[in-house]
């Protein structure tokens, strides 16, 4: 699996195509988004979707885990879809995030969608400092350099006279968005009037996400 080395905030950060962020220097893992539980929400509302989204999203985090042994996973909003979506996690999955938990401290910013909701074992925070970077799930007024998500950043591609749209990472010089790490989530366009309030139209750092590697744009 090839990392995309990206430099932000004067420090080194690896992104990878599993939309993963790794933080070396602190052996810190980030990841955003993942809504587990969303085709069982969406599932009481009568609109179906695959009911494999936890299984899909909690097998992708414990390999990734696996594979990089963090001391720390920050998770910057959204765990969650919604308050019912706890109902998709079976004793299985609470016993694997559990021996996770032995050794990796699992810091987990309130979203949006998870607001208030809580799980044995998670260290749950509104926002997170280390150093001078500051961990939210949407960007607040700050001088901290921030890493959030929240938006599910995509860009649009021309190759060959066929558009399409990746997944990607991007940040100005102040904030980082990390891609949405779930299955079923989709994404804005880094053009978007949302996003760009947040980061702007210029001087953007934009990596999209390829099946086996992180590109730079």
């Amino acid at each position: 699996m090839y990392y995309q080395l990206i430099n932000f905030g004067n420090e080194e950060f690896y992104a990878y195509p599993n939309k993963s962020l790794f933080w070396k220097r602190l052996n810190t893992l980030i990841v955003s988004d993942l809504h587990i539980g969303k085709s069982i929400s969406y599932a009481r509302n009568k609109q179906f979707l695959p009911p494999y989204d936890t299984k899909e999203i909690l097998d992708k985090l414990f390999a990734c885990l696996d594979k990089i042994k963090p001391s720390n996973l920050i998770i910057v909003g959204d765990l969650l879809h919604d308050v019912f979506s706890t109902l998709s996690l079976n004793d299985q999955d609470l016993k694997n995030l559990s021996q996770y938990m032995n050794n990796t401290d699992f810091i987990w910013i309130n979203g949006n969608h998870d607001k208030k909701i809580k799980i044995e074992g998670f260290k749950n925070f509104t926002n997170y400092k280390i150093d001078k970077f500051l961990f939210t799930h949407i960007p607040i007024e700050t001088s901290s350099f921030q890493i959030c998500g929240h938006y599910h950043p995509k860009i649009k591609i021309s190759h060959r006279g066929k558009t399409i749209f990746k997944t990607s990472f991007v940040h100005n010089e102040k904030i980082f968005i990390l891609p949405s790490f779930g299955i079923l989530t989709g994404g804005l366009d880094i053009n978007s009037k949302q996003i760009s309030d947040v980061l702007g139209k210029k001087n953007l750092s934009i990596y999209p996400v390829g099946q086996d590697k992180v590109y730079k744009l």
